[in-house]
């Protein structure tokens, strides 16, 4: 009789998912096979003319800031209206000079994604100056480099049969980096997308991965702790490889699934020890799951195993 007027005990345990979690370096390698750059003709041609690019690749850096700081509008995202700030000129010169290096190497790897990601990142307002660079411009930047590289290998004297080839795998190339840019970009809109605000704050080893304690995330009056999540870990997708562990969900309803299209990819904390979200000091998987709304000013803080 005692047991059935029990009440319902606190340690009930929510379902912790999420959907729709990006991955930028997947798609930065399903890319480089869909667009042929895997093949061993185009990479032989690109490096038998890298040689060329980069002859002149310092001078072009220089002469293309000149033209940001001639034309009315990057002239204006840059802050240089009136003049050029030598410092930032330089940090800027830099910045190029080191992605045209990278980028004349034919660097396809990982971790280059994931520098172009960051870059996109920084573009969207994110960086140390807070200068937001609308993707068109970007875009018409990585246009030029295109069009230098093609006058470049013809110029040189290329052998007509390994330019053809040459060319149109460097546009290939640069605009798989565009793209890659592009997806940080539009991470870091969302993060600012929303007249509401809460605190991301993390412990243990995330502070080093992400280099940040603390971050704030924007969302609307009708987005959930789910939402919020989701756009945080759009942001920092290492974090996610670290925090979270891939499921699949079949189809309901007994509906036959295939395997390219049906399935669902999940993500669930990791299990034993499991990793720990807290919201305003409670534990989410005991205290409402990811469904639950969020107010103005809440605190979001993931634990690593351990804390």
């Amino acid at each position: 009789m005692l047991e059935t007027l029990k009440p319902e005990t606190e340690s009930r345990e929510y379902p912790l998912e999420l959907t729709g979690l990006e991955d930028p370096i997947h798609m930065w390698r399903r890319l480089i096979a869909y667009l042929g750059l895997e093949d061993e003709n185009a990479i032989v041609a690109m490096r038998r003319t890298s040689e060329t690019l980069l002859r002149d690749a310092a001078d072009f850096v220089v002469g293309a800031y000149d033209y940001l700081a001639s034309f009315d509008e990057t002239a204006s995202i840059l802050g240089w209206e009136q003049e050029m700030d030598e410092e930032h000129l330089e940090e800027r010169r830099q910045f190029f000079a080191t992605w045209m290096a990278r980028a004349i190497g034919v660097d396809l790897s990982d971790e280059f994604a994931r520098y172009l990601f960051d870059a996109g990142i920084l573009h969207a307002g994110h960086g140390p100056r807070g200068i937001h660079t609308p993707p068109q411009w970007v875009m018409g930047a990585i246009s030029m480099v295109q069009a230098h590289f093609a006058e470049r290998i013809l110029h040189y004297g290329h052998d007509r049969e390994l330019a053809a080839v040459a060319i149109g795998a460097w546009d290939k190339y640069l605009m798989l980096q565009n793209y890659q840019m592009l997806a940080g970009y539009q991470v870091a809109l969302k993060v600012d997308d929303g007249p509401l605000t809460a605190t991301v704050k993390l412990y243990g080893k995330l502070q080093a991965m992400a280099e940040l304690e603390e971050q704030t995330v924007h969302f609307h009056s009708d987005e959930t702790l789910g939402d919020v999540l989701r756009k945080f870990f759009n942001y920092h997708p290492v974090l996610r490889e670290e925090f979270f562990e891939v499921a699949w969900r079949a189809p309901e309803d007994e509906v036959e699934a295939t395997w390219a299209t049906d399935f669902e990819k999940v993500y669930v904390p990791r299990q034993g020890p499991y990793w720990r979200i807290l919201l305003n000091g409670k534990e989410v998987r005991y205290s409402g799951g990811f469904d639950q709304p969020l107010k103005q000013g809440d605190v979001i803080a993931l634990f690593p195993p351990g804390r």
